[in-house]
């Protein structure tokens, strides 16, 4: 009977032991692909200054201003992206009225390639 209970006891200390061990390990680091920028390239056809915005979850976030007829780079860090990945841009002329694209669909680590032509209703954007 008390080799019973020494057995029922040593194999509970062990569980125990066991559960504790698997609540102490550090989480496992997150896949270096979600921790990736997505970067944002505007080539600008339009005769305005326009600042750019990021739109996600309807919250918009400057990215920073594409002088008339330049170009500009921006990058966010992927963790902005929504849980579907997608998400808008919005161009802001210093002149004019704001324009805002469709759902982009994006993933960490991708560019956003948009053209902005002097009629904003006609720029175009890919993703790469």
């Amino acid at each position: 009977m008390l080799m019973c209970r020494l057995v029922t006891l040593a194999g509970a200390m062990m569980l125990i032991g066991t559960g504790c061990g698997l609540l102490s390990r550090a989480p496992a680091p997150s896949p270096a692909y979600l921790l990736a920028e997505v970067s944002v390239e505007v080539e600008n056809r339009n005769w305005s200054d326009i600042t750019i915005y990021l739109v996600t979850g309807g919250l918009p976030q400057r990215l920073g201003m594409v002088t008339a007829l330049s170009n500009a780079s921006f990058g966010f860090p992927s963790q902005r992206l929504n849980t579907g990945g997608s998400v808008r841009l919005r161009a802001l002329p210093v002149a004019g009225r704001p324009f805002t694209s469709e759902a982009i669909l994006v993933q960490p680590g991708q560019a956003i390639m948009w053209t902005l032509e002097t009629d904003l209703d006609i720029s175009s954007l890919s993703v790469y």
